[in-house]
């Protein structure tokens, strides 16, 4: 092994004993479940709101999980015609893979439901991944076409 290597494998031995900032990650999180239900709300579902086609409802819920401790965040509720129901609800900010989970799912059917996942990038940035299942190839960046379908093949 080079000094280099080595250097490069006491950095990252460092790196894993460090502690994080479970405040800073907690506050991070929340603000990352906002963001994606503006996104959805006022960016991608805009114009569904605007045509009645879809109500919005912001719920506001209290987590309680190892490391993060106690915190507030928010569920969305989205009401379609015909008394059809979709919820967005933050499940974990911390999961064995990714850095928080929601699940997206239509309100009186089990089967209809997807994950949510947020994958931690370089530079405090972030991106949802949408997960059909645990198998990686079942694994999709999400946009509004992606949440699009779903809501298309759960509605018929």
């Amino acid at each position: 092994m080079t000094l280099e290597e080595k250097l490069k494998r006491l950095k990252q031995i460092e790196q894993e004993n460090t502690e994080p900032d479970w405040a800073k990650y907690k506050e991070d999180w929340v603000k990352a479940v906002k963001e994606l239900q503006d996104t959805i709300m006022y960016k991608w579902f805009h114009n569904y709101d605007k045509n009645k086609l879809m109500e919005f409802a912001v719920i506001p819920v209290k987590r309680i999980e190892p490391h993060i401790g106690e915190y507030m965040t928010t569920s969305l509720e989205i009401t379609l015609a015909n008394n059809k129901t979709l919820l967005l609800e933050p499940i974990a900010g911390i999961t064995t893979e990714y850095s928080g989970k929601l699940e997206f799912s239509m309100l009186g059917n089990a089967y209809k439901n997807v994950s949510i996942l947020r994958h931690l990038l370089d530079n405090n940035q972030h991106e949802w991944i949408l997960a059909t299942s645990y198998d990686s190839k079942d694994h999709r960046i999400l946009t509004k076409a992606e949440l699009e379908k779903f809501i298309d093949t759960w509605l018929f």
